[in-house]
């Protein structure tokens, strides 16, 4: 947990458990897959939805904190698009699209 507001906190909360269901759905277990390099990695998620919360803190929290001033309030924001009740926006899927394509870059810039 990288911040103390508790919107932003509950919205993150609220956008991982979303995004845990919706990977558990669409691929039939606690994993989803990336491309680095053109190879096709399985990535398995670890402690459930508190693992997909460490992912939602790393890919869009921190990338929020480092990059903008207010960055709670804008977190707020984009979150709060992300999310219908239980349920992931295609805003979210969005969002969730570019961090599986900035995680496969990460990957991709270590494997070479």
């Amino acid at each position: 947990m990288i911040t103390k507001n508790f919107r932003l906190n509950a919205l993150a909360n609220q956008y991982a458990a979303a995004l845990y269901h919706h990977v558990k759905l669409v691929n039939g277990g606690e994993w989803f897959t990336i491309l680095a390099n053109g190879v096709t990695i399985q990535v398995n998620i670890i402690g459930g939805i508190a693992g997909m919360r460490d992912i939602v803190d790393s890919y869009v929290l921190e990338a929020l904190q480092q990059n903008y001033p207010r960055w709670e309030n804008i977190g707020c924001a984009l979150l709060g698009r992300c999310v219908s009740g239980i349920t992931l926006t295609e805003h979210g899927s969005h969002i969730w699209q570019g961090m599986v394509d900035d995680m496969g870059n990460s990957v991709g810039e270590v494997q070479r």
